[in-house]
């Protein structure tokens, strides 16, 4: 139901898992592993309901699956702590296609895996290496060194244009499709963890406390989400508009309207309760102010529901300073009616009704 609800399908107390790869509503794979011990892939072919161990690898050297990447519906590749698999019958079976054997200390941890076609394809490593193969992954040559970059994800905007994101806020990108790397500053010096890009135009970044936005093809960088100390780790978005973020302490983050909140802080004199005030106009075509007020650094949440309380919009879901906010909502896609939202806060929630008339 578009993130609103979310149930547990798949308990497994030994199973760390790190990447999900779904070709299409009902078939799809989880990797991961444990940090010592194994790798394990699973499938589902039920929208994930159930769950089917593919590989449960406890052959010493190749523990903890990273990453999963499919080229078309039978070819895909597997990342491991220090190699990659690689399969031609669609997951059901799986070939070592590369790998290090002198040892730990040679152990690359090879995270994020990217492929243009069958035959040509990407791969970063923690050691700040950066991989490429044109024949398949028979054999690899490596287009980028820097032992000062730890490496966390990879996106393209198209088969020339990518970026590689990793710690301490480092980004490289490439024009030729990996064959050489520029650095691009994001203005921040806190770790990079996904980067995606819905169009040519538009991409996100999930970071430490917080998210980025570029709306230039990645020349330029903005902040517009904050949240506090938590460390947002991944990141998907159907389009431009809609997406969804998650990250530690079980939170997962959407946003409707690219990520941009329409809230402004009008006051930073510290009120003394809490307090949710009658939105204005109203009733109100099509849009609406809503203003309140916290008395401490919390946990903020406002959304709008409809009489039957489903939740139609969220506009607030990030920790605030205390002051007084104000935050405008354009109800252009709904229909006329009553609505109600809701401010809630770690002890404190209110709801009150608005009307929306065309």
């Amino acid at each position: 139901n578009g993130g609103v609800n979310w149930q547990r399908v798949l308990l497994d107390s030994n199973l760390r898992v790190k990447s999900f790869y779904f070709m299409d509503q009902n078939t799809g794979f989880a990797i991961g592993g444990s940090y010592a011990a194994t790798g394990k892939l699973l499938k589902t072919t039920n929208s994930g309901l159930n769950w089917s161990i593919i590989i449960d690898f406890n052959t010493p050297g190749f523990t903890h699956f990273y990453n999963l990447y499919f080229a078309n519906t039978l070819t895909g590749y597997l990342s491991s702590y220090n190699g990659i698999f690689k399969t031609i019958n669609g997951g059901n079976n799986w070939n070592i296609l590369f790998y290090v054997t002198d040892g730990p200390s040679e152990y690359l941890s090879y995270k994020k895996i990217h492929f243009f076609d069958v035959n040509t394809g990407i791969f970063l490593s923690d050691s700040g290496k950066i991989y490429k193969t044109t024949n398949a992954g028979i054999n690899w040559q490596i287009f980028y060194v820097n032992s000062l970059t730890t490496f966390r994800d990879i996106a393209f905007t198209n088969n020339l244009t990518g970026y590689a994101v990793g710690l301490e806020g480092r980004m490289i990108k490439t024009t030729d499709q990996g064959n050489s790397w520029q650095e691009i500053s994001t203005g921040t010096g806190e770790s990079l963890y996904s980067i995606r890009f819905p169009n040519s135009l538009v991409g996100y970044i999930s970071k430490d406390k917080g998210i980025l936005k570029t709306s230039d093809g990645g020349n330029s960088w903005q902040e517009v989400l904050q949240q506090g100390n938590d460390t947002l780790l991944s990141a998907y978005f159907l389009n431009p508009e809609i997406g969804y973020v998650a990250g530690t302490k079980g939170k997962v983050f959407k946003t409707t309207t690219g990520g941009v909140l329409g809230i402004n802080q009008i006051s930073g004199e510290v009120p003394t309760e809490f307090l949710l005030q009658q939105n204005y106009p109203n009733p109100f075509n099509p849009e609406t102010n809503i203003k309140f007020a916290i008395p401490k650094f919390a946990n903020v949440r406002l959304a709008v529901y409809d009489l039957l309380g489903r939740e139609v919009e969220s506009l607030v879901n990030q920790q605030l300073t205390p002051g007084t906010y104000e935050v405008n909502w354009n109800a252009a896609k709904f229909s006329s009616g009553i609505y109600m939202y809701r401010l809630v806060s770690n002890d404190f929630q209110l709801v009150k009704k608005m009307s929306l008339i065309k």
